[in-house]
């Protein structure tokens, strides 16, 4: 028997598939044994022959156009059964080769190059399916055009994954972690104490800079980090007679006092190099390929090493270009301060339940899909019987199968405005690590989240909806399958993230 090797983007489906691919042989086996499949056919014949008695004697030639008639229809759904329903060729589906890192790094699925054929999968417990010619066809042409639709979207970084994994960084040694707390007490303490004393108030330029430990102005400026010392010995830092001759505890071939400089900036054992070290060097390749700034080094350490900022400390300077900058020139008046506020407010009230939810429902769309496919395949038999072989059936459920196959490249497109998104607006090595800090603009970054989780929902709708002009009623019916097959999951994703807020303001569960 010929084989179809067909392919499919994830595990679950090639599953489902198979599966649906496996019953609806079975039934079709069924049909024919039982001569159900031939009903079409019988109910052709009769239907014709009481058209002609209908027609009456001064109708001409009844019999001629009657055969005619049956004839030329008989063609039609002898090739729709041959076509549709026949299973001839047999299934080995594959699951393609996703390239992970290529991935992370585009924000969209990146198929790898090669062959793929060692994930194929061609019988469940020993049983084989078979597949009709149409419906391979199908199967091919909706895969290709999705792959080929992906491929089109273009690679750009995926801020919201480094986000996250800068995000899971953090001093985990906690020697390392009380050596910094010393350094803040030591070094970073009095140099602020210092520069308050000289200045009175810091410039807005310098304001970002010496509000963490690795302060450039204090490493580089005379008088801050080079005057300051550690509070005790240090190891790893050799005794110096000229600095350590009057410091307790110390001597020739024990450690010494370094000044905050060379506690801070030693290229081997000084706090930057450590703090370093703590970071996955995957991650520092992904972060570089980035950001190109020299402080793009500085900013992931000093995300470990600070405390995060987010929408309490109210800085909204970076606004994204909304309807307040188009309408109003970007004057903000008492009012649309208090609309603001109130806004962020809730906006962070709602976020982490809104979030919650999403999460779950991007996980679960994939899988709905694939069952969605599954219930499908198996339909096929009695729509094809019922529908007596009609070009109309086999036309609505090759527009459903593509369209459902399709929905696969919408979510990715979602994905890809999730992240793209972030650069189109803030498209700057500073403004990127502003947005990644959450800092200056806390309260785009609600509004850029809420926009960009409902475009998982939006985009499908949207193609569902165009197939619903152009006469294919399936798009109606596929669109409500992956709602309400979504949103459960959903809807439990948004519970739990209700409770763990409840949980964090006080409430009980």
């Amino acid at each position: 028997m010929l084989t179809a090797p067909l392919v499919v983007f994830d595990y679950l489906t090639n599953a489902l598939v198979m599966l649906g691919w496996l019953i609806h042989n079975a039934i079709w086996n069924v049909m024919t044994s039982t001569a159900l499949a031939a009903i079409p056919f019988i109910a052709l014949i009769a239907s014709e022959w009481f058209k002609a008695r209908q027609e009456g004697d001064d109708e001409g030639n009844k019999g001629v156009l009657t055969i005619n008639r049956i004839e030329t229809r008989l063609y039609v759904m002898v090739l729709i059964l041959l076509f549709t329903c026949q299973p001839i060729l047999q299934v080995q589906l594959t699951t393609v080769d996703v390239d992970q890192r290529r991935s992370q790094e585009c924000g969209t699925r990146q198929f790898a190059g090669g062959e793929w054929g060692e994930s194929a999968l061609s019988a469940i417990d020993g049983e084989t399916a078979n597949i009709p010619v149409w419906w391979a066809f199908v199967h091919a042409v909706s895969h290709g055009m999705t792959g080929a639709a992906i491929t089109a979207i273009p690679c750009s970084t995926d801020f919201q994954s480094i986000r996250t994994e800068l995000d899971l960084n953090s001093v985990e040694d906690p020697v390392l972690k009380r050596e910094v707390g010393e350094f803040q007490l030591a070094c970073f303490g009095p140099a602020r104490n210092r520069l308050f004393q000289e200045y009175g108030s810091v410039e807005p330029s310098r304001a970002h800079d010496v509000d963490w430990i690795g302060s450039r102005f204090f490493l580089d400026t005379p008088g801050y980090y080079d005057s300051f010392h550690a509070g005790r010995p240090v190891t790893g830092f050799p005794y110096d007679a000229d600095r350590d001759v009057s410091r307790p505890n110390t001597g020739p071939g024990q450690p010494g006092y370094p000044t905050c400089r060379e506690w801070w900036s030693s290229s081997d054992v000084g706090l930057r190099a450590r703090l370093h070290d703590q970071v996955d060097s995957g991650f520092w390749d992904s972060f570089r390929s980035v950001f190109t700034s020299n402080e793009a080094e500085d900013y992931v350490i000093r995300r470990m090493v600070s405390p995060r900022s987010g929408a309490a400390s109210g800085n909204l300077d970076q606004a994204v270009v909304g309807y307040r900058d188009l309408g109003g020139g970007g004057r903000a008046g008492f009012w649309d301060s208090i609309v603001t506020g109130a806004g962020a407010i809730g906006g962070g009230l709602s976020i982490l339940p809104f979030s919650a939810g999403m999460d779950m429902l991007k996980q679960a769309l994939p899988m709905v899909q694939a069952i969605l496919v599954m219930a499908l395949v198996i339909c096929l038999p009695f729509v094809m019987v019922i529908s007596g072989y009609s070009y109309r059936a086999v036309g609505m459920a090759t527009f459903g199968l593509f369209g459902t196959w399709f929905l696969t490249f919408w979510w990715e497109l979602a994905r890809w405005i999730d992240s793209k998104l972030i650069d189109l607006i803030y498209n700057s090595d500073a403004a990127k690590m502003s947005w990644m800090a959450a800092a200056n603009n806390a309260y785009d970054k609600l509004v850029l989240q809420f926009v960009e989780g409902m475009m998982f929902l939006v985009l499908p709708a949207i193609w569902l909806g165009v197939l619903g002009w152009a006469g294919m009623r399936v798009g109606e019916a596929v669109g409500s399958s992956v709602k309400g097959g979504a949103g459960d999951a959903q809807g439990a994703g948004k519970k739990g993230g209700d409770k763990t807020q409840s949980t964090a303001s006080g409430g009980k569960i």
